[in-house]
């Protein structure tokens, strides 16, 4: 009987190996916790389940026929990375890229304070792998959440917006508000997705830099002059982010958890859950190698 990684493998090769880099696009999300990554993502490929939260790294595909004629299938592979960031680069470089490739950055925008530091993580480790080797990537910038951002005072959406627009120009990525509660952004996101997955790429005449509704701002739709400030660099933009906006002081150490209490009648028995809870308390700290992660899947 096969393993979980053994049928995965099987069903990624299988995938990769009916598709050539013609008719194949790449699409890699990464971002923020909880932010609707995976939701948008069913959205796109059409599929009924709850989506899972992703711990790692989840793969999936969707196939469409090139015309009505032809037998031949465009095949779009979706990745999506749920794990630390600081090993980011470890797994970008081991996924393999067939045809036209996106990443998509998905950042939550009802965290004000702690979201820069995963729109500079996330867009520094793509830019990083990927330099000089021939790999070029096309960015989209996404801002999740926007059900609960919009009603934010609006002195803040204005900061927030103008740090997303600058980092977009920066680097010349595509800019979108998105939320999974909102039916207009979640069409609009999924007519994205289905473009660059299977269609022409990211074009469009659409267009709202008012910070007052959800942005959505091609790259190269954009300016300095438009966005209200100098010409700037990513260190210049994050200054000016964080002189505006404090972020949240990081959670060092290991957070005490209580042990639970003793409450069988049999001294064994409490010895016996003792050590359990040990065991799956070492386990929340558990840290594979994503690289030793997508070996299993080869």
């Amino acid at each position: 009987m096969l393993s979980i990684p053994e049928i995965a493998s099987q069903i990624v090769n299988k995938a990769l190996s009916e598709s050539s880099d013609d008719c194949s696009r790449t699409v890699f999300v990464v971002g923020s916790k909880s932010v609707g990554k995976s939701t948008m993502i069913h959205s796109f490929l059409e599929k009924n389940e709850v989506p899972r939260e992703t711990l790692v790294l989840e793969y999936s595909f969707g196939r469409k026929s090139v015309n009505k004629q032809s037998l031949d299938k465009s095949i779009c592979h979706v990745w999506e990375y749920g794990g630390k960031l600081d090993v980011l680069k470890n797994t970008l470089t081991a996924v393999p890229v067939r045809g036209k490739y996106y990443c998509c950055v998905m950042v939550d925008l009802s965290k004000i304070k702690n979201f820069w530091n995963i729109l500079e993580t996330c867009i520094g480790s793509i830019k990083e792998t990927y330099d000089g080797t021939g790999i070029e990537p096309e960015l989209i910038i996404i801002g999740g959440k926007y059900d609960i951002f919009k009603n934010y005072d609006n002195e803040i959406k204005k900061i927030i917006s103008t740090t997303m627009r600058s980092v977009a120009l920066a680097t010349h990525s595509h800019l979108i508000f998105y939320s999974s509660k909102e039916p207009q952004l979640v069409k609009r996101a999924k007519e994205i997705l289905y473009n660059i997955g299977f269609g022409s790429g990211f074009h469009t005449k659409e267009k709202n830099t008012n910070f007052s509704k959800p942005l959505f701002i091609p790259k190269g739709s954009d300016s300095w002059e438009n966005i209200g400030v100098p010409k700037s660099t990513m260190d210049m933009i994050k200054a000016r982010h964080l002189s505006r906006i404090t972020p949240e002081a990081e959670v060092t150490g290991d957070v005490a958890t209580p042990r639970p209490k003793l409450t069988h009648p049999e001294p064994v028995l409490d010895a016996l859950a003792s050590a359990k809870y040990d065991e799956l308390r070492n386990m929340e700290s558990f840290d594979f190698s994503i690289g030793d992660y997508l070996k299993a899947l080869d």
